[in-house]
């Protein structure tokens, strides 16, 4: 079997001068090659975080959300309980996994005062709708 070494392929792979008998040592350099490259790749794009980890604080929400909202209306939503959100100390954050549920389904949290309103309503409704 015809062995060569990996300096002497690539002189081959230069001047164009490829056997049949070379493929299976170039095959072979070529797959170290690409694997060198693949390691340097790797190195140099940064591991994305974890989708359910990202977080957003406000301002970052304003962008993400497709309606780019005011900063007021976020807060309002928080207080109203309209939106998922998270308290870290002062700081209101979010979650990018909870949101784009929240997005996708077009539900909400309902606030005391709607669930005080549908309540006295089911009342009224049992009291004196049927008789």
């Amino acid at each position: 079997m015809y062995l060569c070494t990996q300096k002497q392929i690539l002189i081959n792979m230069q001047q164009e001068n490829i056997t049949f008998n070379d493929m299976p040592q170039m095959l072979a350099v070529m797959y170290a090659k690409l694997n060198e490259l693949g390691d340097k790749v790797d190195k140099l794009i940064p591991p994305k975080k974890s989708e359910e980890q990202q977080w957003f604080n406000v301002a970052d929400l304003i962008e993400f959300l497709p309606t780019h909202p005011a900063e007021q209306t976020i807060y309002g939503w928080t207080s109203a309980r309209k939106i998922p959100f998270h308290k870290k100390g002062k700081n209101i954050i979010f979650n990018k996994a909870e949101i784009e549920e929240w997005l996708k389904s077009g539900t909400y949290r309902k606030s005391e005062a709607d669930l005080e309103n549908e309540a006295m309503a089911f009342i009224n409704n049992k009291r004196y709708g049927r008789k």
